[in-house]
């Protein structure tokens, strides 16, 4: 159902490109069958029963060149690990999920934490009206962490963490592990990150989350795509995440299943063909 959903899609997306390739795919066939009846004149290919083949296979080739799979699983090779990639909402996996937040682990809408990021839309999801709620389970689970207090930040708090520092919030049956990802401009509360910094975090994350998944799959969303995005095409973030993924896997397991979760908005962006052909090659 998912692969016609995603044929549907690809169709509707691309009207006049599927038009394209099946004439193109069309012209071809006749092309060659012109060229094999010119030159050898015993061979005859004439009659319905031709032109039907072409016009099936001009059509299947057509829907074959628009159609992008919306999920794909790659098998990491010497572990018992699937990382799987998908287009969806990464509130409705199964599972654990990771929110990538800033070093201040802001839980105010506005100037501190965006309502047009991942992080806000957790916010509102889960806390909207009850940001003591989320406070007091971050404070707690922070308390030993190492930290400095800022003074010259314009809004939100001002106890700056570690990058990689992560926090597990519960809310509802629900489970989140919150992970510092990217720093903050103090005086407009803009977030920046970098290879380096998303590096770093994941570094941490995957630490976290071999505590705490106990078997059950980790969602993560394509990290640094967001508004402290590192200005790199989706292809190239999404490698650097399985990089990461893959090398912390083998070193040892974090768990059985991995999934990276795209917004459909990067649909455009990657064929998941491509990239599971890339890492399984």
């Amino acid at each position: 159902m998912q692969s016609l959903n995603d044929l549907w899609f690809g169709i509707t997306k691309h009207k006049w490109k599927t038009i394209a390739y099946i004439f193109t795919c069309f012209s071809v066939l006749f092309t060659v069958v012109k060229v094999v009846t010119q030159f050898f004149p015993s061979i005859q290919i004439s009659g319905p029963a031709p032109l039907t083949a072409a016009i099936l296979i001009s059509f299947a080739w057509g829907l074959w060149k628009v159609w992008k799979p919306s999920k794909t699983t790659i098998k990491i090779a010497h572990s018992s690990t699937c990382l799987e990639i998908s287009f969806g909402d990464i509130f409705e996996q199964v599972g654990i999920r990771a929110i990538g937040v800033s070093e201040f682990f802001e839980t105010q809408l506005g100037q501190p934490v965006s309502d047009k990021s991942l992080h806000g839309a957790f916010l509102r999801r889960h806390f909207s009206g009850y940001q003591d709620s989320i406070d007091r389970q971050i404070e707690t689970q922070l308390i030993n962490e190492e930290h400095i207090e800022v003074s010259d930040k314009v809004e939100g708090k001002t106890l700056c963490y570690q990058i990689g520092t992560t926090a597990l919030i519960e809310a509802n049956e629900d489970r989140y592990i919150l992970f510092a990802l990217a720093k903050t401009n103090h005086t407009n509360c803009k977030v920046f990150s970098d290879v380096e910094l998303m590096w770093r975090a994941l570094h941490k994350l995957w630490q976290r989350a071999r505590v705490e998944c106990n078997g059950h799959p980790l969602n993560l969303p394509l990290v640094g795509s967001g508004l402290a995005g590192l200005n790199l095409p989706t292809r190239d973030l999404l490698n650097l995440v399985i990089l990461s993924a893959i090398t912390e896997s083998k070193a040892h397991e974090i768990t059985q299943t991995i999934r990276i979760v795209l917004r459909r908005d990067r649909f455009e962006d990657v064929d998941l063909r491509e990239v599971k052909q890339h890492w399984e090659a």
